[in-house]
């Protein structure tokens, strides 16, 4: 594995307002590791001992059905931390793997955790981080119930991961991730097929084009008011 340096880390916001102290301390005791995209950096019900956090690249994070279907629960990029817990001992609950290739810092657990003991601005971020996946994981309650149209269910979806990884383009905003209509089933937890009709009755209200799995969002306004008031 390589060794990371102080400019990588302090182009993290999750670093960026550490002590100096703290990223001598990581520095000693990080290191990066390479994925291809479908890799695996840790599974469900695994025991880890190590920090893992993007540097580069996008990763999913997802729960397996009792049929095993994958229900994708969030798409994490640089500086986002992939443990779901840092201060027991359980196993993990969620399956992390690569999206596309993707570079991953490395640290031990213990050796974290003691960092972020010294350095309030390191464990604050670390709270933020997580407060931010809950109340991600909120909003896709509210979108969870079966009488909602699932139209408006991917309408919702697709105007988070605008927001989160939309590229402007001429007459619109391009999401920049290769969305299949199966791994939009995944993210929506629903049958490919019903996923594929909500699709093309966006495209029929024109609010969005898809071709070569790439989405046009004509309008990130028109799709929020979509979402909210079908």
């Amino acid at each position: 594995m390589e060794v990371v340096n102080a400019e990588t880390l302090r182009h993290i916001e999750l670093f960026s307002s550490i002590k100096q102290e703290s990223m001598d301390e990581l520095l000693e005791c990080m290191r990066v590791a390479k994925y291809k995209k479908g890799c695996y950096i840790f599974r469900d019900k695994e025991l880890i001992d190590q920090v893992f956090i993007v540097l580069s690249g996008k990763v999913s994070i997802y729960k397996l059905s009792e049929v095993g279907e994958k229900r994708v629960i969030f798409i994490l990029d640089k500086g986002h931390l992939l443990n779901d817990n840092l201060t027991n001992q359980l196993p993990c609950a969620i399956d992390c793997e690569c999206f596309e290739a993707s570079t991953i810092l490395i640290c031990s657990k213990e050796k974290f955790i003691k960092i972020m003991e010294n350095d309030f601005a390191l464990t604050q971020a670390v709270i933020n981080q997580y407060c931010s996946k809950l109340r991600r994981t909120y909003r896709q309650l509210k979108n969870a119930p079966t009488n909602i149209a699932m139209e408006r269910k991917l309408a919702a979806k697709l105007y988070r991961l605008c927001r989160d990884y939309g590229v402007q383009i001429d007459q619109g905003y391009l999401i920049d991730l290769p969305l299949t209509v199966s791994y939009l089933s995944q993210l929506l937890g629903a049958q490919r097929e019903t996923v594929s009709r909500a699709l093309k009755k966006l495209i029929a209200a024109n609010l969005v084009e898809y071709e070569n799995k790439k989405i046009k969002v004509i309008s990130i306004e028109a799709l929020g008011a979509y979402h909210k008031n079908i």
